[in-house]
């Protein structure tokens, strides 16, 4: 799908066609689009094909019309990918006076909170890896918050339905590390090389940048280092669940086994002292008793022993 916008008061708004067009955004293009691409912007077929590799490093080019960026962000995370945090190429062709952005997903570009106060389109270059470092956050917001939930949920857990959600989140929190450096090696090369010609303030919006990238992936570092710090402990809190249910079970079947042991003996057909037999109307009640006494008398050797 191709959508224009343009730069309007600081903002970002929808264009009606091509030539008005300063943003030129393309998400998820069939095949017969990218050939499109290729004849109308004289864009190579391996340019296109890297801005849609989701193995494809953050990296910067230069050529003669126009410079190509090839930045990481997350992919939209949905209910059905089961955990499953995943990263995405985008990448960024900035003309002399236009940009043409290509997507798998789209980046809503007139969300006035993240991009806003542009005047340039080197400033909108800027907002768009501002914004992929913003999703990042978001999404090890969530990433920790479903950890603080199946860890409540490990503690009295029999299966390893929530220790393996967990290696699913560590998995995801390794590609975001590395995306994160990926990210951060581009952004210094951004921040060293004089060809995109920034002005003042975006400098000083790139060096935020740069900070901001470096806390998500310190950010990002900590909660991989703890998810697999603590994996071997919390397949034990399993372990031990597990245990203690076997002990619990024990515990019941060996007091079974007491009271049907008792009655084993008076059901012998032999005569019985105390004339307990047929004969002896509290004969039943005495049996039941004994086997209501053995089974308080283990449980009471029981406890002393915990």
């Amino acid at each position: 799908m191709r959508k224009y916008y343009r730069i309007e008061s600081g903002r970002i708004v929808p264009a009606s066609d091509e030539e008005s067009a300063d943003i030129v955004m393309m998400s998820a293009p069939s095949p017969e689009q990218r050939g499109a691409l290729i004849k109308e912007y004289e864009l190579t077929e391996h340019t296109i094909a890297s801005a849609f590799d989701n193995d494809e490093l953050s990296r910067i080019e230069y050529d003669d019309d126009f410079t190509t960026i090839v930045f990481k962000k997350p992919k939209n995370y949905a209910a059905s990918d089961n955990f499953q945090f995943r990263v995405e190429s985008f990448g960024i062709f900035l003309f002399n006076d236009w940009v043409l952005l290509l997507t798998d997903s789209e980046i809503p570009l007139q969300d006035e909170r993240r991009f806003s106060k542009i005047d340039s389109l080197n400033t909108v270059v800027l907002k768009l890896l501002n914004y992929s470092i913003f999703h990042f956050n978001e999404h090890l917001k969530i990433i920790n918050r479903i950890n603080d939930e199946l860890e409540q949920k490990l503690r009295t857990a029999m299966e390893n339905k929530y220790l393996l959600s967990m290696f699913s989140l560590n998995k995801g929190l390794i590609y975001y590390v590395s995306a994160l450096n990926s990210n951060d090696t581009l952004l210094k090369k951004l921040q060293l090389g004089r060809s995109l010609n920034f002005s003042e303030l975006e400098r000083e919006l790139l060096d935020d940048i740069i900070i901001e990238n470096r806390q998500s992936l310190q950010q990002a570092e900590i909660y991989a280092n703890i998810l697999t710090s603590m994996m071997d402990a919390r397949a034990s809190v399993i372990n031990n669940n597990v245990n203690s249910l076997m002990k619990t079970l024990n515990a019941i079947t060996i007091a079974l086994m007491v009271p049907t042991f008792v009655a084993s003996i008076f059901g012998m057909n032999v005569e019985f002292p105390f004339s307990l037999g047929v004969s002896n109307p509290y004969s039943f009640w005495i049996i039941m008793g004994i086997a209501i006494l053995s089974v308080i008398i283990f449980m009471f050797f029981w406890q002393s022993k915990k």
